[in-house]
């Protein structure tokens, strides 16, 4: 069912409304819980969920969107995240729409693959290749972790987002 400007404009404002929610849950101190020192990055998983069921162009936008909330209160390396969400937002949903549909397994695999990448790439460039004493420990008790973290979550966050999503798209539970 195609729905209407308005609708479209509802469906928008809600996902982008739950990013910055989730965006405030990541990186405000305190109001999500810690296991050790890993943190959830719920940007990723948010934006992979969203995204995937949406044409390449808006679900691009939600990365941007999402990696700009994410870069807006980091120190150092602005532009990371906006770059790396839109880019794999867009290639999540270019798959998705040529290759695989929009089911849970492929969420998970996606949050698993992007938060992998993520943790690995943000490794390599702002950990590793500016000579942190204790890199390679920083990567085993802190991106790792993160990593599990952000993939365990992802079940919870698809139980929560996958009804509003479906509300949002005007689906019925058969569809």
């Amino acid at each position: 069912m195609e729905l209407s400007k308005r609708e479209k404009t509802i469906k928008y404002s809600v996902f982008c409304l739950v990013i910055a929610a989730f965006a405030l849950l990541q990186n405000v101190g305190g109001l999500w819980f810690e296991i050790g020192s890993a943190r959830c990055f719920f940007l990723i998983p948010v934006c992979v969920i969203a995204g995937l069921g949406e044409d390449e162009k808006v679900s691009a936008l939600l990365g941007l969107f999402a990696g700009f909330l994410w870069d807006a209160v980091s120190a150092s390396h602005m532009g990371f995240n906006c770059i790396f969400l839109m880019l794999m937002c867009y290639i999540m949903s270019a798959l998705e729409t040529f290759i695989f549909r929009d089911t849970f397994r492929i969420e998970l695999a996606a949050t698993g693959i992007i938060s992998l990448t993520y943790v690995l790439l943000y490794w390599l460039f702002f950990v590793l290749r500016k000579g942190v004493d204790g890199s390679a420990v920083s990567f085993l008790t802190f991106y790792l972790p993160c990593f599990l973290y952000t993939v365990a979550m992802m079940p919870i966050l698809y139980a929560i987002l996958t009804p509003l999503k479906r509300k949002l798209n005007k689906e019925s539970e058969e569809d």
